[in-house]
C-alpha cells in the first residue's frame, strides 16, 4: 500500500484521517524540495507517529520512482508532501507508477498555496489565468516565459498567481525585491512594457500561517514593505481589472 499524504502549509495542518493512516505506515518518506517544511513540523510528525522519517530527493521520486514505489508492494509506505500532494507533477508520476506496478494507493489531500492565496486575496477564483513561477536566473539560464505568461493573462483580463522560486542549497526563498527585479529584467528582454513602476501587485508571505502578511501596492513602493516579508515564502498576485467587490477585498491590504 502506498500513502500519498499532504502536509498543508503550516505545522499540524495534517488531517486526523491522514495522521491515522500515517501511524499505520511501515516506512515514512518525506520530500522537501518543492518547499521547506515549517519549523517544528518534522519533530511533531516523529512524536505523533513514533516513526523515523527519511528525507528523499527529487531523483528518488522521479528518476528512481520505480524503486521507490516498489517498496510499497510488501509494506505500507507513506510519502509526505508539503502542501497538497497532487499539485506538483512529480507526485502524479508516483501514482502512475503505482498503477503500472499494480500497487494500491490512497491520497490524503491538504491545504495548497494555490487555494489559500487566492482565498485570502478576496479575488474571484474564476478570474485567474494559468499560474506560473519566477525562477532564479543564473549565468546560463535566464528564462523569460513567466513575463509572457503575465502578458497573456493581462490581455485576457485575468488575475495572475505567481509563485517565487527557492534556493535549495542555501535553503532560502526568493525575496520580493528579487522577484520584482526579475519581472523588470524579463520585461525589458522581451520589450513588452507591461512591468511599469505603477503596476499594482498583491504580495503575500507565509500564507496559511498565523504570521501571514500581505501588501497591495505599486512595485515602485516595495521598499516600504520588504521587511515584512523577510525570510518568508512569498507569492505575488497581479490583479486584472478588479470588480468593485474584489477591489474592496484587496483594499484591506493597501499600502499608500
Amino acid at each position: 500500500m502506498l500513502l500519498l499524504i499532504g502536509l498543508g502549509l503550516d505545522a499540524k495542518d495534517l488531517s486526523v484521517k491522514a495522521l491515522d493512516a500515517l501511524r499505520s505506515a511501515d516506512l515514512v518518506l518525506m520530500e522537501d524540495y518543492t518547499t521547506f517544511l515549517p519549523v517544528g513540523y518534522l519533530e511533531y510528525l516523529k512524536a505523533e507517529t513514533k516513526s523515523e522519517i527519511a528525507i528523499v530527493r527529487r531523483s528518488d521520486l522521479e528518476d528512481n520512482v520505480k524503486k521507490t514505489v516498489a517498496q510499497a508492494e510488501e509494506k505500507t509506505v507513506a510519502i509526505l508532501v508539503p502542501g497538497d500532494p497532487l499539485i506538483a507533477t512529480t507526485h502524479h508520476i508516483i501514482l502512475d507508477e503505482s498503477k503500472r506496478q499494480g500497487i494500491e494507493y490512497r491520497v490524503y489531500h491538504s491545504a495548497s498555496i494555490f487555494s489559500a492565496a487566492i482565498g485570502e486575496s478576496g479575488l474571484d477564483v474564476y478570474r485567474f489565468g494559468p499560474p506560473f513561477t519566477i525562477p532564479f536566473w543564473s549565468e546560463n539560464y535566464k528564462p523569460t516565459s513567466f513575463v509572457e505568461s503575465l502578458k497573456r493573462n493581462m490581455e485576457n483580463d485575468q488575475h495572475s498567481l505567481i509563485l517565487l522560486d527557492l534556493d535549495a542549497k542555501s535553503r532560502s526563498f526568493m525575496t520580493l525585491a528579487q522577484a520584482v527585479q526579475l519581472l523588470r529584467d524579463a520585461d525589458w528582454e522581451k520589450r513588452l512594457d507591461i512591468v511599469t513602476e505603477d503596476l499594482c501587485i498583491l504580495a503575500m508571505g507565509d500564507v496559511g500561517k498565523s504570521t501571514c502578511t500581505a501588501a497591495y501596492l505599486m512595485i515602485k513602493n516595495i521598499a516600504r514593505v520588504e521587511d515584512r516579508f523577510k525570510g518568508k515564502p512569498i507569492v505575488i498576485i497581479v490583479p486584472a481589472s478588479p470588480s468593485p467587490a474584489e477591489l474592496e477585498s484587496i483594499s484591506r491590504f493597501l499600502v499608500k
